[in-house]
């Protein structure tokens, strides 16, 4: 079998030679391109057609991988995503949901490191925990959003900050954040960004 095709999406450079350094080791894939943020990683893609994509959660400043995931997914779905972060469950999960098919920690060996990128190649990549906190996740029936809160969410896709969502709903600061918190409880999204992504349809 040829070598695995590899994108690389991490901002950090010693990261980022530290995972083309092991995967040369290994010998079985071979880094085609490498970006440091969102725009670069998707002008890569499209560009050098890898077949695994090795992306970063936290790229630096307000850039995140879930894009890069979102843009693969629908432009270049054929191409498999191994997330690589130390971020928290919660994130990788919702990175599986926005389309990535595995994960790998950066605490993890070069070899352990090679075997995810050759094995997402043909199939998911999941720790034993985060399968099982995925499966809990995935069982979460959701509940609606009441009307209220799907004005708040709607503020928020604008842009809003808290005191002008109140301004503009004509509610107390506190009964908009109070209203935030069902939000993110019902739509599993931990930060504003998440919630801005998912109002506005991406």
């Amino acid at each position: 079998m040829d070598p695995v095709r590899v994108l690389v999406v991490e901002d950090h450079p010693v990261t980022r030679d530290g995972v083309r350094a092991a995967l040369e080791r290994d010998g079985r894939a071979v880094v085609v391109a490498e970006a440091v943020d969102v725009r670069s990683a998707c002008s890569a893609a499209d560009r050098a057609r890898p077949e695994v994509a090795v992306v970063d959660l936290r790229l630096g400043g307000r850039e995140c991988g879930e894009d890069v995931i979102r843009h693969l997914r629908r432009h270049l779905p054929a191409v498999r995503v191994l997330v690589l972060s130390q971020a928290d469950p919660e994130d990788v999960v919702a990175a599986i949901r926005a389309g990535a098919h595995g994960y790998v920690s950066k605490a993890a060996t070069s070899d352990e490191l090679a075997r995810a990128v050759r094995t997402v190649r043909t199939g998911p990549v999941l720790p034993a925990e985060l399968a099982a906190h995925l499966i809990g996740e995935l069982r979460h029936e959701a509940r609606p959003l009441t009307g209220r809160e799907r004005e708040v969410l709607h503020c928020v896709a604008k842009g809003y900050g808290n005191r002008e969502i109140a301004d503009e709903l004509g509610i107390a600061v506190r009964t908009v954040n109070r209203h935030l918190e069902n939000i993110r409880d019902k739509l599993r999204a931990r930060r504003r960004s998440q919630l801005i992504r998912i109002a506005r349809g991406g």
